[in-house]
């Protein structure tokens, strides 16, 4: 590649070295001077012009900066990544368990496909297909990131087959009826237990809304609760986090009678006056409580107790909480506000069940919509023409 003299280029050009190889050499965007080496003028030649050509694309990528090991690379992009504490928890686990050990050595620039593609089948051999679709799905995002990085020109990870799930579909959550709830489960828990239970079925609140509610979102006299923290659990430790799930979930809540007497046992069982940051289902200790500590001594012995199924989960209560509403005619976006959704659909689609007396509801519904029953008489045509008995039918 020829340059004119007297003026700087930023062309590549090939020289040919004294062992016999030809050296390609070429500035990079930044203007710094690069070189590789290859057996023939041809091989150089070929790579320079890829050269040129991705850097007049925007797509340039140096040959050596894919030189990185995957380890080295994780653990820069972890430590720019801001996530809450549960997602990274299951991402350390992720690499630590599976990710890591095959690709912690490898430079990002040597993961090709057919690696990729060896691997996903070799977890498929041992894992279940959803866990090997999570692992294939990390290791899509942290290559994703590499080319954002300008450290490779491509995806290994994309378009590689999975297995298919053979699982069946989980089962659509329970929603409790008013006589199981406060005939059956309420009666079978322990007194200094049942609070909680009947914020998540008077209030529609989530474990971690339930588990994070301080005093201070709690107005007695308006009888309403704000739903403002929530305390996250994690493998290490339950902390609380200062806004809900979503923006949607930031809300007020109006609480029934028989939850404003709930709460209002709650507090005079105190010692003491409870500060507004005092949580309001806490520990002996004063910190949030461990769902999986409650679910294994407090819930599954109730729910034994009750006769009702051991699968049942504490997020079924608020399935029950949202059929009740949607069952006594509370619009849907009313529904969806005191539920913290943020569309419509997600009330509708998982929260909301078919009653088991649907078919009285519907007959009933429809009843007196006419007062007397629709009879049909025919009319002949206009003209008076046509066989005997022909015409339209008409409503009498």
């Amino acid at each position: 590649m020829n340059t004119i003299k007297g003026a700087t280029s930023t062309m590549g050009h090939v020289v040919k070295t004294p062992a016999g190889t030809f050296r390609a050499n070429w500035r990079d965007p930044a203007g710094q001077q690069k070189a590789k080496t290859f057996k023939t003028k041809k091989e150089a030649s070929a790579f320079l012009a890829e050269i040129e050509g991705s850097k007049n694309r925007g797509t340039y990528v140096s040959p050596h900066a894919g030189r990185i090991r995957f380890q080295d690379f994780v653990d820069r992009w972890l430590a720019g990544r801001d996530v809450e504490a549960r997602t990274a928890e299951r991402t350390l686990s992720m690499l630590r368990s599976h990710l890591l050990p095959r690709w912690g050595k490898w430079q990002i620039a040597q993961i090709d496909y057919l690696s990729v593609q060896e691997w996903v089948v070799m977890l498929g051999k041992v894992l279940a297909p959803t866990t090997v679709a999570k692992c294939h799905g990390l290791m899509q995002m942290i290559m994703e990131a590499a080319i954002k990085n300008r450290m490779i020109a491509a995806n290994p990870a994309v378009g590689v087959k999975l297995p298919r799930s053979t699982e069946k579909r989980p089962p659509r959550a329970v929603a409790l009826t008013r006589e199981q709830f406060f005939g059956q489960l309420l009666p079978a828990l322990p007194i200094e237990h049942r609070a909680i239970v009947v914020a998540a079925v008077g209030a529609g609140l989530r474990w971690g809304e339930c588990a994070g509610l301080p005093w201070a979102a709690v107005d007695l006299a308006q009888e309403r609760l704000t739903v403002t923290q929530v305390a996250v659990e994690t493998h290490a430790s339950v902390t609380l986090r200062p806004y809900p799930k979503s923006r949607a979930g930031q809300r007020t809540v109006p609480m029934p009678a028989f939850l404003v007497a709930e709460l209002i046992r709650v507090l005079g069982a105190l010692e003491s006056e409870p500060a507004p940051t005092d949580l309001v289902f806490a520990t002996h200790t004063g910190t949030p409580p461990r769902r999986s500590n409650f679910r294994r001594r407090v819930w599954v012995p109730a729910l034994l107790r009750a006769g009702l199924p051991p699968a049942l989960r504490f997020h079924d209560v608020r399935h029950s909480y949202s059929t009740w509403l949607v069952s006594a005619g509370v619009p849907v976006n009313a529904v969806q506000r005191v539920m913290g959704h943020a569309k419509a659909s997600t009330t509708l689609n998982l929260y909301t069940h078919t009653p088991t007396d649907y078919e009285a509801r519907v007959r009933a519904a429809l009843e007196g919509v006419a007062d007397d029953p629709l009879t049909i008489r025919p009319t002949n045509d206009d003209d008076g023409e046509g066989d005997s008995g022909s015409g339209s039918l008409v409503p009498a």
